[in-house]
Protein backbone atom coordinates (compact mmCIF):
# COMPACT_ATOMS: atom_id res chain seq x y z
CA UNK A 1 0.00 0.00 0.00
CA UNK A 2 0.86 3.48 -0.12
CA UNK A 3 1.09 4.25 3.22
CA UNK A 4 3.85 1.36 3.68
CA UNK A 5 6.03 1.97 1.20
CA UNK A 6 5.93 5.69 2.16
CA UNK A 7 6.62 3.97 6.21
CA UNK A 8 9.21 1.98 4.14
CA UNK A 9 11.13 5.11 2.63
CA UNK A 10 10.91 7.06 5.84
CA UNK A 11 12.91 4.21 7.35
CA UNK A 12 15.53 3.77 4.70
CA UNK A 13 16.42 7.38 4.74
CA UNK A 14 16.49 7.48 8.37
CA UNK A 15 18.99 4.98 8.85
CA UNK A 16 22.66 4.91 8.60
CA UNK A 17 24.67 2.36 7.89
CA UNK A 18 27.19 1.49 10.88
CA UNK A 19 30.74 2.05 10.24
CA UNK A 20 32.24 -1.16 9.28
CA UNK A 21 35.82 -1.64 10.86
CA UNK A 22 38.17 -4.43 10.10
CA UNK A 23 37.98 -7.59 12.33
CA UNK A 24 34.04 -7.16 12.62
CA UNK A 25 34.28 -3.96 14.64
CA UNK A 26 31.05 -1.75 14.70
CA UNK A 27 31.50 2.15 15.94
CA UNK A 28 28.65 3.87 17.85
CA UNK A 29 27.71 7.36 16.38
CA UNK A 30 29.62 9.01 19.44
CA UNK A 31 33.01 7.21 19.04
CA UNK A 32 33.06 8.44 15.05
CA UNK A 33 34.54 11.45 15.31
CA UNK A 34 37.08 10.79 17.99
CA UNK A 35 38.42 7.20 16.25
CA UNK A 36 38.12 9.08 12.72
CA UNK A 37 40.23 12.14 13.78
CA UNK A 38 42.77 9.37 15.44
CA UNK A 39 42.35 7.43 11.71
CA UNK A 40 44.38 10.98 10.48
CA UNK A 41 47.56 10.63 12.24
CA UNK A 42 48.64 7.29 11.29
CA UNK A 43 46.32 5.65 8.26
CA UNK A 44 48.59 6.18 5.99
CA UNK A 45 51.30 3.43 7.39
CA UNK A 46 48.84 1.07 7.99
CA UNK A 47 46.85 0.66 4.70
CA UNK A 48 43.45 1.23 6.87
CA UNK A 49 43.86 -1.76 8.59
CA UNK A 50 42.67 -1.95 12.42
CA UNK A 51 44.98 -3.84 14.24
CA UNK A 52 48.13 -2.48 12.57
CA UNK A 53 46.82 0.93 13.65
CA UNK A 54 46.90 0.13 17.00
CA UNK A 55 50.15 -1.96 16.70
CA UNK A 56 51.30 1.31 15.65
CA UNK A 57 50.17 3.34 18.18
CA UNK A 58 50.86 0.68 21.04
CA UNK A 59 54.67 1.02 19.46
CA UNK A 60 54.74 5.07 19.73
CA UNK A 61 53.62 4.92 23.40
CA UNK A 62 56.01 2.41 24.54
CA UNK A 63 59.20 4.66 22.08
CA UNK A 64 57.53 7.73 23.58
CA UNK A 65 57.79 6.34 27.74
CA UNK A 66 54.26 6.35 27.58
CA UNK A 67 54.55 2.42 28.63
CA UNK A 68 57.75 2.03 30.58
CA UNK A 69 60.01 -1.77 30.31
CA UNK A 70 58.26 -3.61 32.80
CA UNK A 71 54.90 -1.92 32.79
CA UNK A 72 51.77 -3.02 32.38
CA UNK A 73 49.82 -1.95 29.30
CA UNK A 74 45.80 -1.31 29.73
CA UNK A 75 43.60 -4.53 29.69
CA UNK A 76 42.01 -5.79 26.06
CA UNK A 77 38.02 -4.37 27.36
CA UNK A 78 40.16 -0.52 28.17
CA UNK A 79 42.23 -0.76 24.78
CA UNK A 80 38.68 -1.47 23.00
CA UNK A 81 36.92 1.52 24.75
CA UNK A 82 40.16 3.60 24.02
CA UNK A 83 40.14 3.00 20.29
CA UNK A 84 36.35 1.97 19.75
CA UNK A 85 37.86 -1.51 18.33
CA UNK A 86 36.25 -5.04 18.67
CA UNK A 87 38.06 -7.23 21.19
CA UNK A 88 39.31 -9.71 18.57
CA UNK A 89 41.33 -7.06 15.90
CA UNK A 90 42.86 -5.33 19.35
CA UNK A 91 43.62 -9.08 20.65
CA UNK A 92 45.24 -9.34 17.22
CA UNK A 93 47.09 -6.68 17.60
CA UNK A 94 48.58 -7.20 21.00
CA UNK A 95 49.58 -11.25 19.38
CA UNK A 96 51.49 -9.34 16.66
CA UNK A 97 53.29 -6.93 19.20
CA UNK A 98 54.00 -10.09 21.68
CA UNK A 99 55.35 -12.22 18.61
CA UNK A 100 57.74 -9.16 17.70
CA UNK A 101 58.84 -9.50 21.34
CA UNK A 102 57.67 -5.86 22.36
CA UNK A 103 55.27 -7.65 24.95
CA UNK A 104 55.12 -10.09 26.95
CA UNK A 105 51.92 -11.66 28.60
CA UNK A 106 51.89 -13.20 32.05
CA UNK A 107 49.04 -15.21 32.85
CA UNK A 108 46.63 -13.65 35.46
CA UNK A 109 48.42 -10.77 35.67
CA UNK A 110 48.09 -8.90 32.25
CA UNK A 111 50.36 -7.56 29.26
CA UNK A 112 53.38 -6.42 29.71
CA UNK A 113 56.27 -4.08 27.55
CA UNK A 114 58.86 -6.97 27.33
CA UNK A 115 62.50 -6.45 28.67
CA UNK A 116 64.85 -6.54 25.53
CA UNK A 117 66.33 -10.22 25.17
CA UNK A 118 70.04 -10.25 25.15
CA UNK A 119 71.29 -13.00 22.45
CA UNK A 120 74.48 -15.18 23.18
CA UNK A 121 76.10 -17.18 20.69
CA UNK A 122 75.08 -15.09 17.78
CA UNK A 123 78.21 -12.57 17.64
CA UNK A 124 82.03 -12.90 18.16
CA UNK A 125 81.56 -9.80 20.76
CA UNK A 126 79.40 -12.55 23.24
CA UNK A 127 81.42 -15.54 22.81
CA UNK A 128 82.08 -15.18 26.23
CA UNK A 129 78.78 -14.69 27.82
CA UNK A 130 78.21 -12.12 30.74
CA UNK A 131 82.30 -12.57 30.92
CA UNK A 132 83.20 -11.50 28.10
CA UNK A 133 82.07 -7.94 27.91
CA UNK A 134 83.79 -4.49 29.51
CA UNK A 135 82.48 -2.46 32.19
CA UNK A 136 79.14 -0.65 30.57
CA UNK A 137 79.34 -2.95 27.28
CA UNK A 138 75.78 -3.60 25.88
CA UNK A 139 74.65 -1.85 29.30
CA UNK A 140 75.45 -5.21 31.09
CA UNK A 141 76.43 -4.44 34.73
CA UNK A 142 78.07 -6.51 37.77
CA UNK A 143 77.37 -6.48 41.39
CA UNK A 144 78.93 -8.91 44.02
CA UNK A 145 76.20 -10.29 45.95
CA UNK A 146 79.10 -12.58 48.04
CA UNK A 147 82.82 -13.67 48.21
CA UNK A 148 84.08 -16.65 50.44
CA UNK A 149 87.07 -18.98 50.88
CA UNK A 150 86.06 -22.68 50.52
CA UNK A 151 87.57 -26.41 50.53
CA UNK A 152 87.17 -28.39 47.70
CA UNK A 153 84.72 -31.00 48.18
CA UNK A 154 85.58 -34.14 46.16
CA UNK A 155 82.45 -32.88 43.19
CA UNK A 156 84.66 -29.65 43.04
CA UNK A 157 88.14 -30.61 43.01
CA UNK A 158 87.48 -32.91 40.22
CA UNK A 159 86.56 -30.20 37.80
CA UNK A 160 88.85 -27.86 38.90
CA UNK A 161 91.31 -30.32 38.83
CA UNK A 162 92.70 -29.82 41.94
CA UNK A 163 92.87 -31.62 45.54
CA UNK A 164 90.20 -32.30 47.74
CA UNK A 165 90.10 -29.80 50.71
CA UNK A 166 92.44 -27.37 48.44
CA UNK A 167 91.34 -23.69 48.82
CA UNK A 168 88.59 -22.46 46.33
CA UNK A 169 87.29 -18.46 45.91
CA UNK A 170 83.84 -18.90 45.71
CA UNK A 171 82.17 -15.54 43.73
CA UNK A 172 78.52 -14.70 43.68
CA UNK A 173 77.27 -12.29 41.05
CA UNK A 174 73.97 -10.27 39.99
CA UNK A 175 74.29 -9.58 36.14
CA UNK A 176 72.12 -6.56 35.48
CA UNK A 177 71.51 -5.56 31.69
CA UNK A 178 69.02 -1.95 31.24
CA UNK A 179 68.70 -1.90 34.66
CA UNK A 180 67.04 -5.03 35.06
CA UNK A 181 68.38 -8.18 36.57
CA UNK A 182 69.37 -10.84 34.02
CA UNK A 183 71.44 -13.35 35.94
CA UNK A 184 73.13 -15.03 39.15
CA UNK A 185 76.55 -16.14 37.91
CA UNK A 186 78.37 -18.46 41.29
CA UNK A 187 82.19 -18.75 40.02
CA UNK A 188 84.55 -21.32 41.05
CA UNK A 189 88.18 -20.95 41.14
CA UNK A 190 91.44 -22.28 42.21
CA UNK A 191 93.12 -19.75 44.87
CA UNK A 192 96.15 -20.91 43.99
CA UNK A 193 95.77 -19.65 40.25
CA UNK A 194 94.15 -16.69 40.92
CA UNK A 195 96.37 -15.15 44.15
CA UNK A 196 94.67 -11.19 45.10
CA UNK A 197 91.27 -12.08 42.78
CA UNK A 198 89.02 -10.50 46.00
CA UNK A 199 90.78 -7.27 45.59
CA UNK A 200 90.76 -7.08 41.90
CA UNK A 201 87.37 -8.49 40.92
CA UNK A 202 84.98 -5.52 42.04
CA UNK A 203 81.55 -4.51 40.47
CA UNK A 204 81.56 -4.19 36.98
CA UNK A 205 84.94 -5.88 36.46
CA UNK A 206 85.38 -8.86 33.92
CA UNK A 207 86.53 -12.03 35.27
CA UNK A 208 87.70 -12.68 31.67
CA UNK A 209 89.55 -9.24 31.19
CA UNK A 210 91.36 -9.94 34.28
CA UNK A 211 92.29 -13.86 33.08
CA UNK A 212 93.77 -12.05 30.03
CA UNK A 213 95.36 -8.75 30.99
CA UNK A 214 96.13 -9.21 34.35
CA UNK A 215 96.93 -12.68 35.13
CA UNK A 216 98.01 -13.98 31.38
CA UNK A 217 96.53 -16.82 30.99
CA UNK A 218 95.94 -17.97 27.50
CA UNK A 219 92.30 -19.15 26.74
CA UNK A 220 92.11 -22.77 26.17
CA UNK A 221 88.61 -25.17 25.67
CA UNK A 222 85.29 -24.64 26.90
CA UNK A 223 82.88 -27.30 28.15
CA UNK A 224 79.27 -26.20 28.77
CA UNK A 225 76.00 -27.85 29.77
CA UNK A 226 72.65 -25.73 29.24
CA UNK A 227 69.92 -26.81 31.96
CA UNK A 228 66.42 -25.71 31.99
CA UNK A 229 64.93 -25.35 35.81
CA UNK A 230 62.10 -22.69 37.10
CA UNK A 231 62.55 -20.07 40.19
CA UNK A 232 62.49 -20.32 43.86
CA UNK A 233 61.75 -18.12 46.10
CA UNK A 234 65.05 -16.49 46.34
CA UNK A 235 65.93 -16.87 42.66
CA UNK A 236 62.94 -14.97 41.86
CA UNK A 237 63.61 -12.09 44.61
CA UNK A 238 67.08 -11.64 42.85
CA UNK A 239 66.09 -11.97 39.62
CA UNK A 240 62.55 -9.99 40.12
CA UNK A 241 60.87 -12.51 38.47
CA UNK A 242 57.88 -14.83 40.01
CA UNK A 243 58.29 -18.04 41.74
CA UNK A 244 57.60 -21.10 39.01
CA UNK A 245 59.70 -18.49 35.91
CA UNK A 246 61.64 -20.49 33.41
CA UNK A 247 65.51 -19.93 33.45
CA UNK A 248 68.10 -21.30 32.09
CA UNK A 249 71.19 -23.28 33.99
CA UNK A 250 74.31 -22.58 32.31
CA UNK A 251 77.23 -24.87 33.51
CA UNK A 252 80.52 -23.67 32.21
CA UNK A 253 84.33 -25.00 32.86
CA UNK A 254 87.20 -23.31 31.16
CA UNK A 255 90.50 -24.12 30.64
CA UNK A 256 94.17 -22.44 29.57
CA UNK A 257 95.77 -23.17 26.99
CA UNK A 258 97.81 -25.57 29.12
CA UNK A 259 95.18 -28.03 30.38
CA UNK A 260 94.66 -25.81 33.52
CA UNK A 261 91.17 -25.61 34.51
CA UNK A 262 90.53 -22.02 35.32
CA UNK A 263 87.33 -21.96 36.47
CA UNK A 264 83.94 -23.08 37.10
CA UNK A 265 80.68 -21.33 36.78
CA UNK A 266 76.81 -22.20 37.29
CA UNK A 267 74.67 -18.91 36.05
CA UNK A 268 70.95 -19.28 36.19
CA UNK A 269 69.53 -16.99 34.02
CA UNK A 270 66.02 -15.66 33.39
CA UNK A 271 64.70 -17.31 30.03
CA UNK A 272 62.81 -14.23 29.22
CA UNK A 273 65.74 -12.28 28.88
CA UNK A 274 68.25 -14.50 27.27
CA UNK A 275 68.18 -16.38 23.85
CA UNK A 276 71.08 -19.03 23.20
CA UNK A 277 72.09 -18.54 19.20
CA UNK A 278 73.86 -21.18 17.43
CA UNK A 279 73.80 -21.57 13.28
CA UNK A 280 74.08 -25.33 12.36
CA UNK A 281 76.17 -25.91 9.17
CA UNK A 282 75.16 -29.06 6.55
CA UNK A 283 77.49 -31.55 8.78
CA UNK A 284 75.86 -30.83 12.26
CA UNK A 285 78.26 -28.61 13.36
CA UNK A 286 77.40 -25.35 15.17
CA UNK A 287 79.47 -22.36 13.55
CA UNK A 288 78.58 -18.80 14.92
CA UNK A 289 80.82 -15.98 13.17
CA UNK A 290 84.16 -17.94 12.49
CA UNK A 291 83.53 -20.32 15.69
CA UNK A 292 83.10 -24.22 15.74
CA UNK A 293 81.58 -25.89 17.96
CA UNK A 294 81.05 -29.95 18.63
CA UNK A 295 77.53 -30.46 20.02
CA UNK A 296 77.10 -33.66 22.07
CA UNK A 297 72.60 -33.91 22.27
CA UNK A 298 72.73 -36.30 24.95
CA UNK A 299 74.18 -34.12 27.60
CA UNK A 300 74.63 -30.76 26.04
CA UNK A 301 78.06 -30.45 25.90
CA UNK A 302 79.97 -28.08 23.80
CA UNK A 303 83.61 -27.55 23.30
CA UNK A 304 85.17 -24.70 21.51
CA UNK A 305 87.65 -25.24 19.10
CA UNK A 306 89.40 -22.34 18.54
CA UNK A 307 91.90 -22.02 15.40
Amino acid sequence: TILSLLLMKNFIIGWTEPEQLGGGDVTVPAERSALRQKRHTFDSNTNGLLYLQLETELKQAILDGKYGVGERIPTEQELCQSFGMSRITVRRAVQDLVEEGLLSKVQGRGTFVAVPKHVLGSSESLGRGFGGTGPGDHGTHRAILEKSIEHANKELAGILGISVGDDVFYIRRLIVEEEYPMAIDNLFVAAALFPDLFALLLDDVSFYRLIDEHYRYEFGNESLTLDASTARGDEGQLLQCPTGSPLFILRKSMACADGRILHYSKSIIRADRVSYHFDVNRDGRIINRGKDFALTVDDAERQDRKS
